[in-house]
């Protein structure tokens, strides 16, 4: 009986530790992100754009649905950075009547310097686990990011 009760308060450390992990980590990236925003002045919608742009060309109406910015302040939001080349506009080849925004030659130079190296030394990092820990850190990250996403949902259903 004393080992149900030490495993089981050792789990409930765990489980604790790992939550005061995640908030740290959190608060790291955001502190990584400034940092990399005050080093090529960009502020959080301009970086919260050009993060969304990696997945590839959006529209407009796309980048004010990620950024939660009107679509006046897009359009603002969308000059501001073109005028410094971290965009571009092109014609959509599906539509023509639409116009996509595509990253440019600036946001490169982004990647490069500050999250380049910091992918390298994360898949270096990881490349030490074996293929069952990265399913299992594969899985609970899915899991803590969709409960993330869950309760930022209902943060702004309380409005």
């Amino acid at each position: 009986m004393i080992e149900v009760n030490s495993s089981s308060d050792a789990k409930a450390e765990l489980v604790q530790r790992l939550g005061t992990l995640i908030v740290r980590w959190q608060e790291a990236t955001q502190r990584y992100d400034e940092e990399v925003g005050a080093m090529f002045k960009l502020g959080p919608a301009e970086r919260l754009c050009l993060s969304f742009l990696t997945s590839g060309p959006q529209t407009a109406s796309a980048i004010a649905r990620a950024t939660r910015l009107t679509p006046a302040a897009v359009t603002s939001l969308i000059d501001r950075l073109e005028a410094r080349n971290f965009v571009r506009r092109q014609p959509d080849p599906h539509d023509r009547r639409k116009v996509l925004v595509e990253l440019a030659e600036a946001t490169t130079a982004v990647i490069e310097k500050a999250y380049a190296p910091m992918a390298i030394a994360g898949a270096e990092a990881l490349g030490k686990r074996s293929l069952d820990e990265l399913r299992l850190l594969t899985e609970v990250i899915e899991e803590v990011l969709a409960i993330q996403n869950q309760m930022t949902e209902r943060l702004q259903s309380g409005r």
